[in-house]
């Protein structure tokens, strides 16, 4: 039985990408190979800062087995003042990325790294680690939702333009995993695809997924000029993703729940300048210090929960206002030892702001929903609201041990919103902020897609606590952290979908000092400080023998997967012009055994695939020629 959900995934993976190639047209597609950058396509990142150390990322494409890799970490741009370097390998079991975790650095200090690789230099990035004793100021921009074929990342050009910030933090939804599930989900009106068109499920489809992010230069370049943490929502794996499975996972066509999480982990700790740290309790639950000023509580809010335990207790959850008494421990959204842990970071703070950095809303609130023509107030099924009990155990640390100054970061639901969070103790006052124990802020998506339109009044009205709302906004919001104030900048970018430098100030929340509730205030805040230059957008060539040693071929093998394969064999290319192309098989003695002639094709990016399933295991050649090249990979049947 086995086999045969293998061979039909197979065979509906192999239609999909032959149909998707031939049947639409993307004009609108960013995702491209820049032969100024090349073979670093996918750029450079920073990542997972400390006082002493941060991660540094690339990818090289290369058609050889496996490539040396130089790196280098200096003071200046000109990569003259050199505080460490060394050598790694990478090759396709890493689908060629490489992390580095560079170490012995000096804190609160600006660094600019760069690889060397099959003769060329890569794009030099800029990072920053973390500061300690003292801080008089840290900002934060923070981002989350970003659906590539849904809008473009205005939001990520304008934090790098901004050039005012230390650190950059995702609050999930990096990627999004749909495809073209009932036909509309990866493609709408604007024509941004992306690769491949069904949902990514395995190590070959998240890995071109990631791929196919990361060649849009609007990230590339947030990733270029900034260190940022990346904590992963539900979309990194699939859909309202809970431990066990996901509503939208199809068990016949994508195998295992088990393998397809393990597969996003993989795949994620790939991509992401992220550091690989064996004891954490969970990959993405981590902390930053950031002096005496602050400590950002990093938590995993998604793939450790548990989903209800019936309809009924799903349906009581969600339309009871004191839902409460509805909730179990037999269900948790992070699992003993994790809230053990976010408690225990809570209560040995001594930074004068305690930053939970989470996935999903922490606070709750109701909004309308109608069904048969009756309106009722409706909790979130995505954030704490359905985990009431988890929440009344971080509120009650915070009100047994007199903490002050929380401050939750959450994303997730495509709406900007600002919230008191009401202790539960004391009546909450909305007037004074009397019986708050923190503050909310909830980021918007930086594409388009916001929820609850023409609800504001119905949510201020029910939701007391309730400070902001916008839900037809677009864009990103930065955090300004000082030892008197925390403050929040709602930034819009442009609505219509389309590349744009349109920006424009929402609003300014702020809280003060052990007050614990927010005020409206004229922003956007700012503390001036100096902030070195960009890093340069190219590459330096500094005497190396460019154009000589990497790929010049008219087509560029991006990737091939699965490889190892049993049944079939996916691959990225592009195309630098149209020609027509041919790919061949052949056995490890060189004699052809398969051919298929694709024709005339494009000048960009393309996926195709080819069914081996008849194929002896064995060592074979894949060969992509046009009339004037031709290049090779080697790959393994299983």
């Amino acid at each position: 039985m086995r086999l045969f959900y293998n061979t039909l995934s197979a065979a509906i993976v192999f239609i999909c990408s032959v149909f998707a190639l031939h049947a639409t047209d993307y004009p609108n597609d960013r995702s491209i190979l820049d032969s100024t950058i090349q073979p670093f396509y996918h750029g450079v990142a920073s990542g997972d800062p400390l006082q002493d150390r941060v991660i540094i990322w690339t990818r090289v494409t290369t058609d050889t087995a496996s490539v040396q890799v130089k790196w280098r970490m200096a003071k200046d741009s000109n990569m003259q003042n050199i505080v460490a370097q060394g050598v790694t390998t990478t090759d396709a079991s890493k689908d060629y990325t490489l992390k580095v975790d560079v170490t012995g650095l000096q804190p609160d200090t600006y660094y600019y790294y760069e690889f060397e690789a099959l003769g060329r230099y890569s794009q030099r990035g800029r990072t920053k680690t973390l500061p300690v004793g003292s801080v008089a100021n840290f900002r934060i921009a923070v981002v989350n939702c970003s659906n590539y074929s849904f809008g473009y990342f205005n939001a990520y050009d304008a934090v790098t333009k901004r050039n005012d910030v230390d650190l950059v933090i995702h609050l999930g939804d990096y990627i999004y995993e749909d495809g073209l599930r009932r036909g509309v989900s990866a493609i709408d009106t604007i024509k941004r695809r992306t690769f491949p068109e069904y949902d990514a499920f395995d190590l070959g489809s998240y890995r071109q997924r990631y791929a196919w992010y990361r060649l849009d230069p609007s990230l590339r370049n947030l990733h270029q000029q900034f260190p940022m943490v990346v904590i992963w929502d539900d979309h990194e794996f699939a859909n309202d993703a809970f431990a066990d499975t996901s509503a939208y996972h199809n068990p016949v066509t994508q195998g295992s729940w088990a393998v397809r999480k393990a597969n996003a982990i993989t795949i994620f700790k790939e991509w992401i300048p992220m550091r690989e740290d064996t004891s954490r309790t969970n990959i993405i639950n981590f902390t930053q210090k950031i002096g005496n000023l602050a400590d950002i509580i990093y938590t995993e809010d998604r793939i450790e929960k548990k989903d209800v335990n019936s309809s009924q207790q799903g349906l009581d959850l969600i339309t009871n206002i004191d839902n409460l008494q509805f909730d179990t421990p037999d269900k948790p959204m992070h699992g003993e030892r994790q809230m053990e842990w976010i408690t225990q970071k809570l209560k040995t703070s001594t930074a004068t702001w305690k930053v939970m950095a989470n996935q999903v809303v922490f606070s709750s609130f109701v909004y309308k929903q109608t069904i048969l023509g009756l309106s009722f107030p409706w909790h979130s099924a995505a954030g704490w609201d359905i985990y009431p009990l988890e929440r009344k155990k971080v509120l009650d640390t915070i009100n047994h041990y007199n903490i002050k100054n929380m401050v939750v970061l959450s994303g997730d639901i495509h709406v900007a919103m600002a919230f008191d969070v009401p202790s539960g103790v004391v009546p909450y006052n909305p007037t004074t902020g009397d019986g708050s124990a923190g503050v909310e802020f909830v980021g918007d998506n930086v594409v388009n897609g916001g929820l609850f339109g023409g609800q504001q009044s119905y949510m201020y009205t029910n939701n007391q606590h309730l400070k902001y709302v916008n839900p037809n906004s677009t864009g990103y919001f930065v955090v300004d952290l000082t030892p008197n104030s925390a403050c929040a900048d709602y930034w819009q970018t442009d609505l219509s979908g389309f590349l744009s430098p349109s920006l424009k100030l929402l609003g300014t929340w702020c809280t003060k000092v052990n007050e614990n509730h927010l005020n409206l205030y004229s922003g956007p805040t700012y503390t001036p400080k100096v902030f070195p230059a960009l890093a340069p957008v190219n590459p330096r060539n500094n005497g190396l023998a460019t154009g000589v040693k990497y790929n010049q071929n008219q087509v560029e093998l991006m990737s091939i997967y699965p490889n190892p394969t049993q049944n079939y064999l996916r691959f990225q290319y592009f195309m630098k012009s149209p020609e027509s192309l041919s790919v061949s098989l052949y056995d490890i003695e060189g004699n052809e055994i398969r051919s298929v002639n694709y024709g005339m094709q494009s000048g960009g990016l393309h996926q195709d695939a080819i069914q081996i399933m008849d194929l002896p295991a064995a060592e074979y050649i894949v060969t992509f020629k046009t009339q004037t090249s031709t290049v090779s990979r080697k790959f393994i049947k299983q």
